[in-house]
């Protein structure tokens, strides 16, 4: 990847918010006399698939864009008017819905986010208006000339946005240099009584000293949960890369719909949250909901207390969480996805404690981390120097899970897309991203043909000095 991406961990590497991930390309359809402005990434037409509707593409990119928000960016929308056959760029806020509908616009779609103030290194952009095609064009400035624009019948120029007319400014992707992934790290049990296979995996350093009694001698101890709603189970290594991981026989918690497992040690303890009832059964009726535990047999992480609410919600699906302690402060934080109608956010809630954080109410959903129209969830952080690494999974064009980081210089706000997003490949998600020494590692789950379920547990790893 980048230079900077080797360079010493305690500085700060690629600024956040200095660029972003998505080129956004034009394409012209001279039947409907139609220009439109389409990004390469999230859920929209491929290039084929324009191209087969009659669009030819603008080899040159226009501008790069965010497909994760954040309170200091904006959605940009696009909407067909079917009598013109024109598709036309709507910030939010800039026209309400009802006006776009009286003037005779129907399809809304979600593009991307954007800046509506000036940040350095943006540029502006604008649609201008053509009578005569009736049809607007979207334009970043300088793209082509206002006067050539004139001559070409366009006039009516409205200021849009601002976005960065570079993915990079210095050509940096903003992450670390992943080696090469290692497949399948855990098989599914006989206990699941499916082949509901093994998707997410949290890890813990617990005895580094290889205490015989402690971990069964192991070092690192770790919690998986599965695709489905097959349970919690417990596997043990020496080494984190390892290709083959000690799986207990017997699951840690089953039979209540338990899905994702994240764990943090307390000091001698160890505290975990994971979802109940994801499949549906609750006893109350409710949405699927996060809960947490801390052991009650100390490092050894087999016995735990019973599940305190911690995110319940009658009519909201609060799902995947995970804890974080800041290094910086000691503070923990707990952070999950939140599923609010079409809108997908992923929402904080932070204490000095573990117990402070266990105490808060359970109505309580926190702050806006980050948000979108499309699928945001599975959020993950870590922190490498200064900056705090956000790994969140999207669902995007062609049925494809994918894997964004996003960086900021605080645990709770202000993340920015690293310039190299998508990252992790295709078909990638649950991404949960651990520093141990002088490496990071990361097991994520992986689905090799998209929509096929055929999900695999997968490792790799990163030097970070």
């Amino acid at each position: 990847m980048s230079a900077a991406a080797n360079a010493a961990p305690g500085r700060l590497l690629l600024e956040p918010g200095s660029g972003a991930a998505t080129p956004v390309h034009r394409y012209w359809h001279p039947g409907d006399r139609d220009w439109v402005s389409v990004p390469a990434h999230g859920s929209h037409p491929t290039r084929e698939r324009l191209e087969s509707y009659g669009y030819e593409p603008v080899p040159e990119v226009q501008f790069y864009v965010d497909l994760v928000g954040n309170s200091e960016l904006v959605a940009n929308y696009r909407w067909w008017h079917p009598a013109d056959k024109d598709w036309i760029d709507v910030p939010e806020g800039s026209i309400s819905d009802e006006r776009m509908r009286e003037y005779g616009y129907t399809i809304k779609m979600f593009q991307y986010f954007v800046f509506p103030v000036a940040r350095t290194g943006t540029v502006a952009v604008y649609r201008w208006w053509n009578p005569g095609d009736r049809d607007w064009i979207t334009l970043r400035d300088g793209e082509i000339s206002d006067d050539h624009l004139e001559s070409l019948g366009y006039q009516d120029r409205t200021f849009l946005f601002y976005a960065y007319p570079y993915d990079s400014p210095t050509a940096e992707g903003g992450y670390f240099p992943l080696g090469e992934p290692r497949s399948t790290v855990l098989e599914p049990m006989p206990w699941t009584g499916s082949e509901d296979r093994p998707h997410t995996l949290s890890v813990l350093d617990v005895n580094p000293d290889r205490t015989p009694d402690l971990n069964r001698g192991y070092r690192y101890l770790g919690y998986y949960g599965h695709a489905g709603c097959s349970g919690i189970g417990i596997a043990r290594a020496d080494d984190p890369a390892t290709p083959s991981w000690d799986q207990q026989e017997e699951p840690l918690f089953t039979g209540h719909g338990e899905r994702w497992c994240s764990a943090l040690r307390d000091g001698d303890a160890i505290a975990i949250v994971h979802n109940v009832y994801w499949c549906g059964g609750s006893p109350d009726g409710l949405p699927y909901y996060i809960v947490g535990r801390k052991s009650t047999d100390g490092l050894h992480g087999t016995r735990f207390t019973e599940p305190l609410p911690l995110v319940k919600e009658p009519h909201r699906e609060n799902g995947n969480p995970t804890l974080f302690r800041d290094p910086a402060d000691g503070r923990v934080y707990l952070y999950w996805f939140r599923r609010d109608g079409d809108t997908f956010t992923i929402r904080v809630r932070g204490a000095a404690d573990l117990d402070g954080l266990f105490a808060a109410d359970p109505a309580d959903i926190g702050e806006l981390v980050v948000y979108s129209a499309e699928v945001v969830a599975a959020p993950q952080v870590m922190k490498v120097g200064e900056l705090y690494y956000l790994v969140v999974e999207t669902y995007e064009n062609q049925n494809v899970w994918m894997s964004r980081v996003l960086t900021s210089t605080s645990p709770t706000g202000g993340f920015f897309e690293v310039p190299a997003n998508p990252v992790y490949g295709a078909g990638s998600a649950c991404v949960f991203q651990h520093v141990f020494g002088d490496t990071m590692h990361s097991y994520y789950c992986h689905e090799r043909t998209p929509g096929s379920e055929n999900w695999t547990l997968d490792h790799v790893s990163a030097p970070l000095g």
